[in-house]
């Protein structure tokens, strides 16, 4: 996990301008956590399931590891550095397909929100 930064002086993590106390600056924290919507693919012999996963992690460092499965990031931004990391995701956002099966709808926004993401139901 990330530490959380000194604010006694305080700087944008990104242009490094100064933050001085009193004048308006952006806190931004994202989480970038681990997913994976899978089945396990064959019961009938979990220790070689047991086996393929840690083998897949020897080696690796523990740090390295966490890193694969939970990230914080915490910045601190000025106004201008604020509104081009809104414009980076953005961006990141509508790239790709419009709403294709595989990907299904993309995000919509939401006053006072950055996104909201479209809930998904079953069609079977």
């Amino acid at each position: 996990m990330t530490e959380i930064p000194d604010i006694s002086r305080r700087h944008c993590d990104s242009c490094g301008k100064s933050l001085p106390d009193g004048e308006l600056f952006y806190h931004c924290r994202t989480e970038v956590i681990a997913a994976k919507d899978e089945t396990i693919p064959n019961l009938k012999h979990p220790d070689k399931l047991i086996a393929q996963a840690l083998s897949e992690i020897a080696g690796k460092d523990e740090n390295e590891l966490l890193d694969e499965i939970y990230q914080e990031i915490i910045l601190q931004l000025c106004p201008n550095c604020r509104i081009i990391l809104l414009k980076h995701i953005n961006a990141m956002l509508h790239k790709g397909c419009k709403n294709c099966a595989k990907c299904g709808p993309q995000p919509t926004k939401k006053k006072g929100k950055l996104l909201k993401f479209p809930s998904h139901t079953a069609k079977d």
